[in-house]
């Protein structure tokens, strides 16, 4: 009977795991690993994610995050090392550390103001400061990558990124408290 065995199969995925994924990723993988056993005994060798997808009519990329979540997680007490004296908690930084609640307050009432501030320009000019400085997503960009993006000159992205600054500037008292500490 086909639902005495699908209930096992999800009794197994519910409790086998430490960190419990989605039933239909379970499933996903459960087909990943049998095609996966299938093409091992046809090719002999272990298949790569490109021969997995292709018999499951799926991308790579997506084989590939599959067997990602199917790694187990590794427990913080595992010993390590030569004679297995050290603890893998004692090899990772604790990040909690460095960032104190008052650092983190700090910070995220900077965020808050600077949003504040840049609210105030025009989109172009806010979408210059933004590319220009990497505020969204760390990447620094030149004017001639601003001016490509946007379909504008870079001698107009100069400028817009100028005007901007000229209004911050003059709105710098915001600011000058979190420059102090």
């Amino acid at each position: 009977y086909w639902w005495i065995r699908q209930a096992i199969t999800r009794a197994i995925a519910q409790q086998a795991r430490t960190i419990r994924l989605p039933i239909h990723i379970t499933e996903k993988l459960n087909k990943i690993k049998k095609v996966q056993r299938e093409l091992t005994q046809q090719l002999g060798r272990s298949p790569n994610p490109a021969e997995i997808g292709e018999a499951l009519e799926l991308e790579p990329g997506q084989i590939r995050e599959f067997l990602l979540m199917a790694r187990q997680p590794v427990s913080l007490d595992l010993r390590v090392g030569d004679n297995q004296d050290t603890e893998l908690q004692d090899l990772l930084e604790d990040e909690s550390e460095s960032a104190s609640p008052e650092t983190f307050a700090t910070q995220e009432s900077l965020r808050q103001d600077l949003e504040g501030m840049l609210s105030e320009l025009t989109p172009q000019q806010r979408e210059v400061l933004v590319l220009r400085f990497g505020l969204q997503d760390g990447h620094e960009l030149s004017l001639a990558k601003v001016g490509q993006r946007m379909n504008i000159s870079r001698e107009r992205v100069r400028q817009l990124e100028r005007q901007a600054l000229d209004h911050l500037r003059r709105r710098k008292a915001n600011v000058r408290g979190y420059l102090a500490s």
